[in-house]
């Protein structure tokens, strides 16, 4: 959305028509608010800082708490992180465009600046800033009751972290949510990120960049789609909604065999690449398509990353090898191999190999986004009453009935009122009601 008015006046109204969107996160704010759950609590939110993010932002402070937000410069929209420090909120995120030789260096700053404010409660993406404060700053770790994580690439090494008994606060796992993963990673994600590629590819179609493989539209092209977790089941579902044909390549046989049942082809990773026109890794894992499955592409392939972590394509090892990149238009670059004709055409990275849905575009669907803030603050209610013990924790059932509710509420919809069996592990009569009794 851009409203054509100048970049700050722009930004806030994004920000207002953003929130708008957002009825579950304001009703539970609301709640907040109410009852003073946070209200004097030192908030650190660390996502993509976009407007979504921004509302989820301005609501925590509205219900009584003192924020900051810390974002990444590839992830920030300087002109939103503007707006927001007009508005009061600590913003640990570039305000102007950062050169890309320069962003490391930014990132590590701000990172670093939000943890020395010493939060009391965190929002976490990618536990990032989590595992900066165990590895480099244990002194943050002193005044941080808590913190929820977004991301399943966040959650991973959480759980890694708490089986060494090295995590020392408690961590709410916000992405293994009902209210999360079963609409903001299989449908916001599928959505955004196959919109995003599409929108990306577009110019590639006509000159001066015409490929002989034209990639547009969507319909006709042939999509391998890496991981079938709930990312990948919605890549699939979003991009045959389109017309692709698509191929999943699934390491765990139950997953590869549900995807064959969902409609699609599964095979290894070299038979799917090999005739793909577009190739998306929607794993979260470091490397999955490594520096040999990415020269193993036929030239013109493009490849995103959907949600994702740093470096889930091996790049670092194509630089190595002396491939070179040369950007052909916003978001897309052209990676070839040394020695290659001028005229041959080399591999489309997208968005620099980054989440193609949050880098190259404002993200998910803020009607998806609206259940997972609101679960964010469900997890900060919790994490600032109730005294946890350091560890991975689930998010309460009780707390994603809670969002449900308020979302069915907000679209005028609502779930059957009758009570739920009450008899232990749900059993549907009582045990001793049963087929075979003898008569007598």
């Amino acid at each position: 959305m851009r409203t054509g008015l100048a970049p700050e006046s722009d930004a806030e109204a994004r920000i207002a028509w953003a929130a708008l969107g957002m009825p579950v996160t304001a009703a539970l704010a609301a709640e907040l608010a109410e009852r003073r759950s946070i209200a004097g609590f030192r908030v650190a939110v660390s996502l993509v800082l976009e407007p979504k993010t921004s509302a989820l932002a301005l609501a925590l402070q509205r219900a009584g708490a003192e924020v900051a937000v810390f974002s990444a410069a590839s992830e920030t929209d300087p002109s939103v992180a503007r707006a927001l420090a007009a508005g009061g909120v600590r913003v640990f995120a570039p305000q102007t465009q950062v050169p890309g030789h320069e962003a490391a260096a930014v990132d590590a700053e701000h990172a670093a600046g939000v943890l020395d404010w010493r939060p009391q409660l965190l929002v976490d993406d990618g536990s990032h800033l989590i595992r900066l404060a165990h590895s480099e700053r244990p002194e943050a770790l002193s005044g941080l009751r808590g913190s929820s994580e977004e991301t399943t690439s966040g959650v991973r090494p959480l759980h890694e972290m708490a089986a060494a008994g090295e995590l020392r606060l408690p961590v709410i796992a916000v992405n293994d949510a009902r209210t999360k993963t079963d609409f903001d990673n299989r449908v916001g994600t599928g959505q955004s990120c196959v919109l995003a590629v599409a929108d990306l590819l577009d110019p590639c179609g006509a000159p001066p960049l015409a490929f002989e493989r034209t990639l547009v539209p969507v319909a006709g092209t042939s999509w391998a789609v890496v991981g079938y977790g709930p990312v990948g089941e919605g890549v699939a579902r979003f991009a045959a909604a389109l017309g692709a044909h698509v191929t999943v390549v699934e390491r765990d046989a139950v997953r590869a065999l549900s995807a064959v049942h969902d409609g699609f082809a599964a095979a290894p990773l070299a038979d799917a690449c090999a005739s793909a026109d577009v190739v998306i890794s929607a794993t979260g894992v470091w490397h999955t398509l490594d520096g040999a499955a990415l020269a193993a592409l036929r030239p013109g392939t493009a490849v995103a990353v959907a949600g994702g972590v740093d470096d889930e394509l091996g790049l670092d090892e194509l630089r190595e090898a002396g491939w070179t990149a040369r950007e052909l238009a916003s978001g897309i670059a052209e990676w070839r191999a040394p020695g290659r004709d001028a005229a041959e055409h080399g591999i489309l990275i997208l968005a620099d190999g980054g989440g193609v849905n949050y880098t190259a575009g404002e993200g998910n669907p803020v009607e998806v986004m609206d259940l997972s803030f609101a679960t964010q603050l469900a997890a900060l209610d919790r994490l600032a009453s109730a005294e946890l013990e350091p560890g991975v924790h689930a998010i309460d059932t009780a707390d994603e009935l809670r969002v449900a509710a308020a979302a069915l509420a907000a679209r005028g919809d609502g779930a059957d009122p009758a009570p739920a069996c009450a008899r232990p592990g749900g059993a549907a009569q009582p045990w001793r009601v049963h087929r075979y009794r003898s008569a007598g």
